[in-house]
């Protein structure tokens, strides 16, 4: 587009290019005006478009009809949740540009704020117990990192202070920084600063004015006119670490500041961390923040500056079943009539707690881990069954087996076991001679080279509540015998499978060792903290017959359609399916949700609340990035920024994880 010559012809509104290829030119300027406005969707929506508004009327009609479609679009699937994540990332960066780039460093809890085509950012928190006060630009015309060349007085090195766009400058106030190391057990330092920084000129001035705020950080501010509200914040005050809800006003020509009066004593709790957004000149919304510990505020309220002497309103907030929670570390921002809020959702499904390495009982080796003592306690009056103990490396299978049938051949020498007694001497019993079979299979394995025939486990649930067969002669062990129920099956492919899945059934039936896991449908529950007058063993639901009779009919289908699949010939298989992959909701949980605010009725309703708008799929939509806090969130054109935060759990830890991605949010392109 650089090379070639444009002319605008203003009679008949179209362009009238003479270039030095006319064919290049002719074949774009014959597209339709919808061809072109989906061409021109894959353009930055910055500078790139402005350039093109410029050259020809027809093309002015077509961008100025691009953005307001994309703005549309945008909020249209604000309400719908249908947007997508799109990640700038130094890979990303490096991959498109064969020469070295730079790259703004990981950092949280910094100050952003976007200047027509600029993103700025100033300081934050690094990856150590330290603070930055750089200032970068990020140009979304070209995507690129740019640190500028500054001079004047240098803002402190502080994180969590407020910064907003004025004009052509930048307004910088308050913020905090680490202890320094040396000397040791230093308190946080807060800031009263306030600096302003030219953005043509490329320098920072520092303005002290008396009286002023204290210093502060967490605080929130915005830009009304000539003069910006900071409300709220995080101060010290006497040594004393203390939270505000005061407001003050600085009048940005005349650098000054001052405070309001307000009617009543009507105001929000004090607080920091909350969000702040302009609704016009005279009024401004305040939602959520942290008042300290087990202190987070979800409420809203509006400060209503028409007059002399101003007044904070509360509002009624609805859905707040779909709304967000930890508003004081998550980023919101504004988009036309909608509040947009990134953060962590409070719904959000999690997953089951799977099962250690080493508590799976390998092929093999030893034993099941002994039961918890803690678990099935018997009642008073029953007789305690001692676990069996296998000799070191799992050889002693047989002596095991022989021992349990001794404990249930015993109970019943003196007496009819009880039904709990005798499911449990059964379920050890089973067990032991699913193990034994293991072991002896894979002692084959490894002797005949996988060439022997494997026969696969057997027996069913309903043997668990079955009378105790009687117990082996004791002096001489009969090894294993092949089970009835299962035929005997070549394992040429089938070995490892047929083992893998003797491991994971198995590892099933040692649940009773696992008081953390889940009970089976076959198993019996006693709660470990009921009071012992009201811990009273109950039915198990398996002792029913149509119960069994269910659980015989499931295996014996089972077992029908494994043996078709085994015996059919090679030639009549069918080529296994690839697995589906899991639905996104559940391959990514630890990530960012959307949460949306519909506050359209705030000025224009005699009774002003906030909507939440009901979320699809927890508010996760694709591509969304790694859940992080303290990021910063600004409003684009016609797409949103997330840039920046760090991991929660890694606060604690001597080195953080921090994030120096770029997220952008925005609506799909439509397909012609």
């Amino acid at each position: 587009m650089d090379t070639c010559n444009h002319k605008v012809d203003s009679e008949n509104q179209n362009c009238d290019m003479t270039p030095a290829s006319p064919l290049l030119y002719a074949s774009l300027n014959v597209l339709p005006d919808e061809i072109l406005e989906f061409i021109f969707t894959y353009l930055p929506p910055y500078g790139d478009l402005e350039h093109c508004s410029i050259v020809c009327k027809r093309w002015h009609a077509i961008v100025k009809n691009l953005v307001r479609r994309s703005k549309f679009n945008l909020e249209k699937g604000l309400t719908d949740f249908r947007l997508r994540w799109e990640v700038f990332s130094p890979q990303t960066a490096a991959a498109a540009s064969s020469s070295p780039v730079a790259f703004i460093a990981g950092r949280f809890a910094h100050s952003a704020v976007r200047q027509r085509n600029s993103m700025y950012v100033f300081g934050g928190g690094s990856t150590s117990d330290t603070t930055f006060n750089d200032l970068w630009r990020f140009d979304l015309t070209h995507m690129r990192w740019a640190r500028p060349v500054a001079t004047g007085t240098y803002p402190s090195p502080k994180g969590s202070a407020s910064m907003v766009a004025w004009k052509d400058q930048l307004v910088l106030f308050g913020g905090w920084r680490y202890p320094s190391l040396h000397p040791p057990y230093q308190p946080w330092c807060l800031f009263d600063e306030l600096h302003y920084y030219d953005l043509g000129k490329n320098r920072w001035l520092l303005r002290n004015t008396m009286p002023c705020p204290p210093p502060m950080a967490g605080h929130s501010a915005t830009v009304h006119g000539d003069r910006m509200v900071v409300f709220g914040g995080y101060q010290i005050t006497d040594d004393v670490n203390i939270n505000s809800n005061d407001t003050w006003v600085l009048d940005l020509p005349e650098q000054r500041w001052w405070q309001p009066l307000f009617v009543g004593n009507t105001r929000p709790s004090a607080r920091y961390g909350q969000i702040q957004i302009e609704l016009d000149k005279n009024h401004l919304l305040v939602v959520g923040g942290c008042g300290g510990a087990n202190r987070v505020y979800t409420d809203a309220w509006l400060l209503d500056m028409t007059r002399d002497v101003w007044s904070w309103k509360t509002l009624t907030v609805r859905n707040k079943r779909f709304g967000a929670v930890h508003m004081w570390c998550n980023p919101g921002c504004k988009v036309n009539n909608y509040l947009v809020v990134v953060g962590p959702s409070p719904n959000m499904p999690q997953d089951f707690q799977m099962m250690k390495q080493s508590r799976v009982p390998v092929v093999g080796g030893r034993g099941p881990p002994p039961p918890n003592p803690h678990q099935n306690m018997p009642q008073r009056g029953q007789r305690i069954l001692m676990p069996e103990r296998r000799l070191a490396g799992g050889l002693g299978g047989g002596l095991g087996q022989n021992r349990a049938n001794r404990v249930v051949a015993g109970g019943g020498a003196g007496g009819a076991l009880a039904p709990q007694e005798q499911y449990l001497a059964n379920r050890r019993a089973i067990l032991n001679q699913h193990m034994q079979q293991a072991q002896q299979f894979m002692h084959n394995n490894n002797v005949n080279n996988n060439n022997n025939n494997y026969q696969p486990r057997s027996g069913r649930l309903s043997d668990l509540h079955a009378p105790p067969a009687p117990a082996p002669p004791a002096a001489a062990p009969s090894p294993p015998s092949p089970p009835v129920r299962a035929p005997s099956l070549a394992a040429a492919d089938g070995d490892v499978d047929a083992a893998q899945r003797l491991q994971r059934n198995l590892a099933l039936r040692c649940r009773d060792n696992e008081p953390r896991l889940p009970k089976r449908f076959d198993e019996m529950y006693e709660d470990p903290f009921r009071m012992a007058a009201f811990n009273v063993p109950t039915r198990s639901r398996s002792a029913s017959r149509d119960h069994n009779e269910r659980i015989r009919r499931m295996e014996e289908k089972m077992n029908a359609i494994r043996n078709s699949r085994r015996s059919a010939p090679a030639a009549a298989q069918v080529e296994p399916q690839p697995l589906r992959a899991p639905s996104p909701k559940r391959l990514r949980c630890n990530v960012q949700s959307l949460f949306v605010c519909d506050i359209s009725s705030i000025l224009s309703s005699s009774e002003p609340a906030l909507d939440w708008v009901e979320y699809k799929n927890f508010g996760v939509l694709r591509g969304a990035p790694d859940r992080l806090i303290l990021s910063s969130l600004i409003a684009g054109n016609g797409e949103l920024i997330l840039f920046g935060g760090v991991h929660k759990e890694t606060l604690t830890d001597i080195t953080h994880h921090v994030s120096n991605s770029i997220h952008f949010l925005s609506f799909p392109r439509d397909i012609i």
